[in-house]
């Protein structure tokens, strides 16, 4: 068989794929919606699910306004010249939801009222004694609200509910007493509302854009829109107040743009992979219920990833750190992101390597007032260079962490080991910064013994892990720190304020200034530097303002 045959003949089947691509129409809302339809304008689909099945390579189907109450799960993949798409229709709202509707309510007594039977079973993750309750993926929403959980029907109190799993029971007292069977009661019923869960097969090139997705009673770490495959693009989409992570992706080639995920009971969102783009996703008010934020909880958590960027992105008032990067994650940008009022770490980047963070903003963040919190923090991590970045009000401004060299599987499986060396921290501005501007946060016996009294490992001395300062501005008032050289509670550490005896004591920032940025209108939450601040003559701070 000729090459040129081979050619015309592929040719003519790209030709015949791409020819009949369809789009389908599905709209709960239309008199004449089934699922039975040809899933036509003027005859659609009943349900997305029914698209799903449906739907092939260079496929679309439009979702019309509706709140759909199903687990949509898609049938195959597309390919990179014909991805299936999933969109809502223009200026309409779609909502898919893990929750039903509960009705027929009994009085058990007083306020307290029981859905009887109540087969659903849900695991608890993490399953110990901290997430116990936490760790449960029963929701209950009155009225758009959700409701508190508590363990047993004796715990409650207005404004709560309880699932007795062996007796097959779900208990309610209403936040007024009133009875459930006069307000719109929901539960949560569904572990996922859209994606690929674990043990089914990966699927590829597929688009989603414009849907809201809440409520879903999924576990810590799943998420209520569940990517598993390569080459998906998410656009415009929202996540909120699923119990669980909003959305998780475990593929390459990923990207998010104009994504919200906010109010969710873990984490906004979480994933790992080659190649990713987030590119002004928004994630806010997550970890609702309190998961333990050393293990991960918070704005979003990315694990064993490669070549990823976060581009123009805000975290804001997350229980937990903003953007954390963890274990194995190497080549990543990092640029013109916003992050402030999170309980941890603005951009934290943790036993991983070779980022760029530049030109972001971070601002009040490490509420928890836990050592070593950062706006932005380096932790057992090497060739990292923090450039232009402004850093405000935080418990520090800029930190460099290192326990000792730390020992993971890595992306590909093998055993890697990471600690601090080569850094850079250049052209910054850290003002204002509650305890430190700067700290090296190095828990290592090179300081001296932990008070505690325990075994320790070899000496680490962090003058031989070029650890480079330079061109930074740096301004403090009252009792605010300039730097920390070492932990305070290892004998050797030190502390300075003065910013020529940390240059000529540690040879470090030898053109930095300690200065007034001068910000434009820092009680209006304005930190761009004015004309004339002393910052452009390094010149420092975010490049595009």
């Amino acid at each position: 068989m000729s090459t040129r045959f081979i050619l015309l003949l592929s040719v003519a089947l790209l030709h015949a794929q791409t020819a009949r691509s369809e789009t389908y129409h599905v709209a709960q809302r239309h008199a004449a919606a089934s699922d039975g339809n040809s899933g036509a304008a003027n005859a659609p689909w009943k349900t997305i699910s029914k698209a799903a099945e449906a739907l092939r390579p260079g496929d679309t189907v439009v979702i019309h306004t509706g709140v759909y109450r199903e687990q949509i799960t898609p049938a195959r993949s597309g390919t990179s010249e014909a991805p299936i798409s999933y969109q809502a229709a223009q200026g309409e709202e779609v909502v898919i939801t893990g929750a039903d509707v509960i009705t027929d309510w009994q009085r058990v007594k007083e306020n307290i009222w029981k859905k009887e039977p109540w087969p659903f079973q849900f695991p608890t993750h993490p399953n110990n004694e901290r997430h116990r309750l936490i760790g449960r993926c029963e929701q209950l929403i009155v009225d758009g609200t959700l409701l508190e959980q508590v363990s047993t029907r004796e715990d409650l109190v207005a404004g709560s509910f309880c699932a007795d799993t062996k007796a097959d029971v779900l208990y309610v007292w209403l936040p007024d007493g009133a009875n459930p069977n006069e307000r719109t009661v929901e539960a949560s019923v569904r572990p996922m509302c859209f994606g690929i869960s674990r043990g089914r097969e990966a699927k590829h090139h597929v688009c989603v854009r414009g849907i809201i997705f809440r409520y879903a009673a999924n576990t810590a770490q799943r998420g209520v829109l569940l990517i598993r495959g390569d080459n998906w693009l998410v656009e415009d989409c929202t996540a909120e107040w699923t119990n669980g992570t909003g959305i998780c992706f475990r593929g390459d080639n990923i990207t998010l743009r104009r994504v919200r995920s906010h109010h969710n009971g873990q984490q906004g969102m979480s994933g790992s992979g080659r190649d990713f783009l987030l590119e002004e996703v928004v994630l806010d008010h997550n970890n609702t219920k309190d998961f333990d934020k050393d293990w991960e909880a918070g704005g979003i958590k990315i694990t064993h990833a490669r070549n990823g960027v976060v581009r123009r992105c805000r975290s804001v008032a997350n229980n937990g750190n903003a953007f954390w990067f963890d274990i194995d994650v190497r080549d990543v940008v990092v640029e013109r992101c916003f992050c402030k009022n999170n309980a941890g770490h603005g951009i934290y980047v943790e036993i991983s390597g070779g980022f760029q963070i530049r030109d972001n903003l971070c601002v009040h963040n490490g509420t928890d007032d836990k050592w070593g919190y950062g706006g932005i923090s380096i932790a057992e991590s090497d060739h990292c260079t923090i450039e232009q970045n402004t850093c405000v009000l935080n418990l520090a401004g800029i930190s460099i962490r290192e326990q000792g060299p730390r020992a993971f599987p890595g992306m590909d499986g093998a055993e890697v080991t990471y600690r601090v060396h080569d850094v850079t921290i250049r052209r910054n501005i850290c003002a204002l910064n509650t305890k430190y501007q700067f700290g090296l946060w190095w828990d290592n016996v090179f300081f001296g013994p932990h008070p505690s009294g325990g075994p320790e490992g070899t000496p680490f001395d962090p003058d031989t892990c070029n650890i480079r300062l330079d061109h930074n501005l740096y301004w403090k008032e009252g009792k605010q720190r300039l730097a920390l050289w070492g932990c305070p509670w290892r004998s050797n550490h030190s502390k300075y304020d003065d910013l020529v005896a940390w240059q000529h004591e540690r040879g470090q920032d030898t053109g930095s200034l300690l200065a007034d940025p001068l910000f434009v209108a820092p009680k209006a939450g304005d930190w761009r530097i004015r004309s004339d601040s002393p910052a452009r003559r390094l010149p420092a701070g975010p490049a595009n303002e």
